[in-house]
């Protein structure tokens, strides 16, 4: 009776999931990126090696350039641009 019990939860599972993976493919939802995001990430501990170099990939495409801060110096451009007359003064350095 126990088997019986088993094989019908074990049957009735297995059409659930069937059902939910069938409507997930034909009417996918725009908000279950997470789920992909979820299921790739748990590969990464049958492969960890792979995992590793995807998100070192990953992080290459996101660095920036450093760009330095301004110094005061910076801030005040000592060229003076007139845009009526189109000229542009430039003081000689010292």
């Amino acid at each position: 009776m126990v088997i019986l019990a088993v094989v019908v939860a074990s049957v009735l599972l297995l059409g659930v999931i069937v059902w939910m993976g069938t409507r997930m493919v034909a009417h996918p939802d725009p908000d279950a990126v997470s789920v992909g995001g979820a299921m790739g990430s748990g590969l990464g501990v049958f492969d960890p090696g792979a995992a590793r170099a995807r998100e070192d990939i990953d992080d290459h495409k996101n660095q920036t350039e450093v760009v330095p801060s301004p110094d005061e110096d910076d801030s005040h451009p000592l060229w003076k641009v007139d845009l009526h007359r189109g000229t542009v003064r430039i003081p000689r350095s010292k």
